[in-house]
């Protein structure tokens, strides 16, 4: 007798393991997309893939996560990847993006996935070009999201979209349900904390559900207080990305750490007629975490982290301006494993310093 359907979609989701093996053998790990679907075709272009995920060399892909928001057509990459995992070409982990939409919340750069424009520009009221959702879109989208896990490990390599901390991967590890659930039953816990403990403090309750939720961790990473408010993803905060890199000294200095999430811009790609416009130069959302390192540079004391957010999703401001592509230090960039080579979209190769 069959399962009726609700009840087989509620056991598949719940089947799904949140660490996952990653893939053996040869990879290209994508940083973050967000919906710039023309960047990441010219991007799998360099890399030599074909439309349907095959390498000549049987390389493979891995997502960071964060295929989606901010740019044209985060349908069109979502259904690309997917496909592309589909047919086990490719493997793809949660970033913040996609557990916002699990999780339905409206956040700056989503409207696009419930039906609504929307005006993302810094400064500007003009509505930005999205490709819309509609009902059928939104279900398929959100089913694909939770066959995704939140991190992925292999022998010397492991994946996680924005901060890998042992004791956080080892409570997702051993958790068995959604991702949603993992995160509901932490932030539960923590509300009990927060009340027990009698923190009334905004900030450092905000710090302690940014920073003690494992789900929260893996997917937008470690937070602190700033002494002066900024603009962010829409608005004004007090509390900020923290370079969590710099502090890693551990024993696992001998595997790499590959994480998107923390846009790193080309600074060397900068155009002049940026500087027309704004001549102060222009910041487009949060301060710049990797003013220490150059663009290829690997992360930390013991260089076992490497960033391959190369800022894809704020091509928008561009677009905002009038303004090439990459005016603003943007690029959509792959780490070429076991080579350590980084590839960018615009035909940039690198290795790893």
């Amino acid at each position: 007798m069959k399962k009726p359907k609700r009840a087989a979609e509620t056991e598949a989701k719940n089947s799904v393991r949140l660490v996952q093996e990653l893939f053996s053998g040869p990879i290209d790990i994508i940083g973050d997309v967000h919906g710039e679907y023309g960047a990441l075709l010219s991007l799998l272009d360099r890399l030599g893939y074909d439309a349907h995920g095959n390498h000549p060399e049987n390389r493979r892909l891995v997502f960071v996560g964060d295929l989606v928001d901010r740019g044209p057509d985060s349908i069109s990459v979502v259904n690309l990847v997917k496909t592309f995992c589909e047919r086990n070409k490719a493997q793809c982990i949660l970033g913040n993006h996609e557990f916002n939409l699990l999780r339905g919340q409206k956040k700056h750069g989503n409207h696009w996935f419930y039906g609504e424009t929307e005006s993302i520009c810094k400064g500007s009221d003009a509505i930005s070009f999205q490709k819309l959702a509609d009902d059928s879109t939104r279900k398929e989208i959100l089913d694909f999201f939770y066959t995704l896990p939140v991190a992925l490990e292999g022998k010397d390599v492991r994946v996680v979209h924005a901060a890998w901390k042992d004791e956080m991967i080892d409570l997702v590890r051993g958790f068995k349900g959604t991702v949603v659930e993992l995160h509901d039953l932490y932030k539960k816990k923590l509300v009990h904390k927060i009340k027990k403990e009698e923190i009334t403090d905004k900030e450092e309750i905000d710090l302690i559900h940014q920073n003690e939720n494992p789900v929260k961790v893996c997917t937008s990473g470690l937070e602190k207080r700033v002494k002066e408010k900024f603009f962010a993803g829409g608005k004004y905060r007090t509390v900020d990305r923290h370079e969590w890199w710099d502090e890693e000294t551990s024993a696992n200095s001998n595997t790499l750490t590959v994480i998107g999430h923390y846009w790193r811009r080309n600074m060397e790609r900068v155009s002049d007629k940026l500087y027309d416009i704004h001549p102060n130069g222009f910041e487009p959302t949060g301060r710049d975490l990797f003013k220490e390192y150059d663009a290829f540079s690997l992360l930390g004391p013991a260089k076992s982290i490497m960033c391959v957010d190369y800022a894809a999703g704020i091509r928008y401001e561009e677009r905002g301006m009038g303004l090439p592509e990459g005016s603003i230090g943007t690029n959509m960039g792959a780490l070429r494993l076991p080579e350590r080579f980084i590839i960018l979209d615009d035909g940039t190769d690198a290795k790893c310093t």
